[in-house]
């Protein structure tokens, strides 16, 4: 029997050859997408699911009108499943511009105004389930830099938090800025706005340069928490191999200013009373580097904590090299009790019998 010609296949068949196909296979070549109008359009559907969302683009969809960019939110509006939105820095904060030109439109995307419109606007997109919101540093190896001044605001990224009642999951990758109040020196603790998600979100995924175990409580209004999974990273990238604590979060200032590096083990405790209130599949996480250099996931169901292979070791500065041996954890910790009932707001940053270890990342 001679093979059915191509263009002649059911729809169905397409489809089931397109959910196969990864998107490179049309981003190698575009002129795939254009070898006819019924390609495209059973093509659309399916490699328009996620988008990443840079100023440039975002900047013509909320500024811009014309009758192709309203049948693309048309058709986005059926097909678009995960936004993934982008921020590097703003043009001019502390010398760093993006190059390529398009500079109107990037200066008048990167306000919490456009930011909110953008916001709006993905309301109309009823199947949306999953939003990454990614603040980052432009032009460098790596994507964070905690001596770098904020660009972030709060009124920019919190009508995501509140608004988005439909999103199932959210990533919030907050590595290259603090998110400040009102100005950008205005200093804010950002966990507590972080605390509702718990009970709204079925998927959480968290690496910020300023956290503490505030975002892990749940709100004390009678909610359940919804969260089914939860990923938190400690680890910020490669940022510094001189000094290992430039690569992880650090601690809230308002409640442990003394204290540069998140205390892991309070991360680990309130983790831990966290997932017993979660909801099946419960899965926690916590990533952090380790004192070997090596990038850890610590399970918080199993309290296993394994090398993260994907990762690249770090070799750190000789100074360092004599911690090396040294465990993630401190060894009573797993002692600690964290439950609601007590040390309610609480903070253990002190180990009476450990304090030569308290700066252990």
């Amino acid at each position: 029997m001679d093979p059915v010609p191509m263009p002649y296949l059911p729809a169905e068949v397409w489809l089931m050859i397109l959910e196969r196909l990864p998107p490179s296979f049309f981003q190698q070549d575009i002129r795939r997408l254009t070898l006819s109008k019924r390609w495209y359009s059973l093509a659309f559907p399916t490699f328009y699911t996620r988008i990443e969302f840079t100023p440039r683009v975002i900047s013509r969809l909320v500024h811009r009108k014309s009758r192709s960019l309203d049948k693309s939110r048309a058709q986005l509006r059926k097909s678009l499943r995960s936004v993934n939105i982008v921020l590097d820095g703003l043009p001019g904060v502390n010398g760093s511009s993006r190059s390529g030109g398009g500079g109107a439109d990037i200066a008048c995307f990167n306000t919490p105004a456009n930011l909110a419109r953008f916001c709006v606007m993905l309301l109309e997109f009823r199947e949306l389930k999953e939003v990454r919101f990614a603040a980052r540093w432009p032009n460098r190896a790596w994507r964070a830099d905690p001596l770098q001044g904020n660009y972030l605001h709060l009124r920019s990224v919190e009508p995501y938090l509140t608004l988005l009642t439909h999103v199932t999951a959210l990533d919030l990758d907050l590595c290259g800025t603090d998110v400040a109040g009102d100005a950008a020196t205005t200093a804010l603790h950002f966990c507590g706005h972080v605390r509702p998600l718990l009970s709204r979100l079925r998927s959480l995924r968290l690496r910020m340069r300023s956290i503490c175990h505030l975002a892990l409580r749940p709100l004390d209004d009678g909610r359940p928490v919804t969260l089914a999974e939860l990923r938190l990273s400690l680890y910020l990238g490669r940022v510094s191999e001189n000094n290992p604590k430039l690569n992880a979060s650090r601690t809230c200032p308002y409640w442990a200013s003394w204290e540069r590096t998140v205390p892991m083990d309070e991360m680990r405790a309130r983790m831990r009373a966290l997932v017993k209130q979660m909801v099946e599949p419960k899965r926690a996480e916590l990533v952090h580097l380790a004192p070997s250099g090596d990038v850890h996931v610590w399970d918080a169901s199993t309290g296993v904590c394994v090398k993260d292979e994907s990762e690249k070791p770090m070799k750190f500065h000789p100074y360092f090299e004599g911690k090396r041996s040294r465990s993630c954890f401190h060894k009573h910790a797993d002692d600690w009790q964290f439950d609601d009932e007590v040390g309610v707001g609480g903070i253990f940053t002190s180990y009476p019998d450990e304090e030569s270890d308290e700066d252990e990342t």
